[in-house]
């Protein structure tokens, strides 16, 4: 975090705002670049038992982390058939609603009978999230942290998380593991012969898409692929035109929206498409969340893994990445995943 950004965190005192410096230095998070806004003074770890999630890229992460400190989820509508991977104490957890992001669904006083010991989020470290941060803590007093989301940073997230929520324990094996896939990720990308061309799709006609920079396309950038609708610019999400993507001519094409992998698969005006016409598109999973996007979380991952197979298999075998998908499983939902249940997320025959 720059030095600027944390200063203006410490010293934000308007309207109830608490400085952080003392209890930042004693636990020494004021270090940590991930750390990009923190209002109030954040507890000593042991005395963290209530943790309200602030957004659903915060609710993957604290819910492998620290499932029984979690007031709730803000995620809505979360599949019965997904919820089976979690554990008991996750599955009971009541829906509560997002601080974070496009306009809150979470009451003031909702937040305030919940009486958390602290607030979490963890994904975009825009000016709208650190300001909504502020803005939460003055009017409630709680303390609240944001801390950046990025994939390369997961690591380091969950070391961060685990020391200052009371968690070291949990933390260090998730950030190990982490470690290990974007490391392996790094490794065959450097080994990698070509440069696949990618476009990501999102939505039911697969038109909206992250641009250079997104989160949402992070898994992309990470395996070494070139992300085609990085020319148009700088974004988190925009729309395109059919026209542009023929344009652009992506040697592969990739979606979590099964509408549109539909839609590539039986509508004539996909065949134009290089990529259709070659058989080279693919639906990403997307349980229990998505292995890529929706949201761009810590499950992303399972997306390095699964890439990894998809564009370099001769890299990346089949049983080695299935092996790790089931170590991912074990370790962040404690759930054992069975090759046949494997089989049937991601649709690759045993």
């Amino acid at each position: 975090m720059q030095r600027r950004s944390f200063l203006k965190a410490v010293f934000s005192l308007g309207a109830g705002a608490t400085p952080l410096l003392s209890a930042a230095k004693e636990a020494s998070f004021s270090d940590s670049p991930l750390l990009a806004a923190a209002y109030g003074k954040i507890p000593d770890a042991g005395a963290i038992r209530r943790i309200v999630s602030a957004g659903p890229v915060a609710d993957v992460l604290l819910l492998s982390l620290v499932p029984e400190k979690l007031t709730g989820l803000s995620t809505h509508n979360i599949p019965d058939d997904h919820k089976k991977y979690f554990s008991g104490t996750v599955r009971a957890l009541p829906h509560t609603g997002r601080i974070a992001g496009r306009a809150s669904t979470f009451p003031m006083e909702r937040l305030l009978e919940l009486k958390p010991d602290i607030i979490v989020d963890v994904g975009s470290t825009s000016a709208s999230y650190t300001s909504t941060a502020e803005r939460v803590h003055q009017q409630t007093g709680i303390p609240y942290v944001l801390v950046s989301g990025r994939l390369a940073d997961s690591a380091g997230q969950l070391r961060l998380l685990g020391k200052m929520l009371g968690a070291p324990g949990s933390g260090k094996p998730l950030a190990d593991f982490a470690e290990s896939v974007l490391s392996e990720a790094r490794s065959v990308r450097e080994k990698a012969r070509t440069i696949p061309g990618i476009f990501f799709g999102r939505g039911a006609d697969g038109l909206e898409t992250g641009l250079s920079g997104s989160m949402h396309t992070e898994v992309i950038d990470r395996l070494g692929a070139r992300n085609v609708a990085a020319a148009a610019g700088k974004d988190l999400i925009a729309r395109i035109s059919m026209e542009q993507l023929i344009q652009w001519d992506p040697d592969v094409i990739l979606t979590q929206d099964p509408n549109f992998f539909q839609r590539l698969q039986t509508e004539p005006v996909w065949k134009d498409y290089r990529a259709v016409r070659q058989g080279r598109y693919h639906l990403v999973p997307s349980v229990p969340f998505g292995w890529m996007d929706h949201p761009p979380c810590i499950n992303r991952l399972l997306g390095l893994l699964w890439g990894m197979h998809v564009l370099y298999p001769d890299q990346w075998p089949l049983e080695r990445y299935r092996k790790e998908v089931v170590r991912y499983f074990e370790l962040f939902y404690g759930y054992a995943l069975t090759p046949e249940a494997l089989s049937a997320i991601d649709g690759f025959e045993s």
